[in-house]
């Protein structure tokens, strides 16, 4: 190695913080055609331009890997849908809605394996999909103005899976309009949560 290269070489060296953030990166750019489960290490390290066991010391297992993935796109599923600031309450839930709906028709395969990985008991799953559920239901209470008590919550628990299995049929065979899915999900949360 000659003097002139290591200033190259050095600039090309990235923190663990910047690695490990760009490797999470890949595996969300991977996410709209391929379910985190299936996500490859070595083609994500491929496209980090490093080796399967770099990848290794940055996480060091695939569950690892893939929780890190899973929280990452969880935190821009909330970051995508929840409500502006300046959003009236009445428009809060219906705009939530409509940005979920576009969430699962852009990342449909990816959000399946999501809600099944949670359903069929894998841990790893289950812990970022509660939290995610969580923090979906506590939004919705406060964009109701509804008091936060275990009726309602369990309530809108049970819509959210509703509504996850009717977007999820609709997107793979649209039986009505978005507006009267739209409808359809807000009128359905209206009757089952009482104010």
């Amino acid at each position: 190695m000659t003097a002139s290269s290591r200033p190259d070489h050095a600039r090309s060296r990235r923190s663990a913080g910047d690695r490990r953030a760009q490797l999470v990166q890949i595996g969300l750019e991977l996410l709209p055609t391929t379910p985190v489960q299936e996500l490859t290490i070595d083609e994500v390290a491929r496209r980090a331009g490093i080796s399967r066991s770099l990848l290794f010391h940055y996480f060091a297992t695939k569950r690892e890997y893939y929780t890190a993935v899973t929280r990452a796109a969880a935190d821009l599923l909330m970051t995508h849908i929840l409500p502006g600031h300046e959003t009236p309450s009445e428009e809060q839930v219906t705009g939530m809605l409509d940005r979920y709906v576009g969430w699962v028709e852009t990342f449909r395969e990816s959000h399946l394996a999501f809600v099944r990985g949670a359903g069929g008991g894998d841990p790893w799953v289950s812990e970022v999909y509660e939290e995610t559920r969580g923090r979906l239901v506590d939004v919705a209470l406060t964009a109701l103005q509804l008091p936060d008590d275990a009726l309602r919550r369990q309530l809108v628990l049970a819509w959210f899976a509703f509504t996850e299995d009717l977007v999820a049929q609709w997107v793979l065979e649209p039986t009505m309009t978005r507006e009267e899915l739209l409808e359809l999900l807000r009128d359905v949360l209206d009757r089952l949560v009482p104010r």
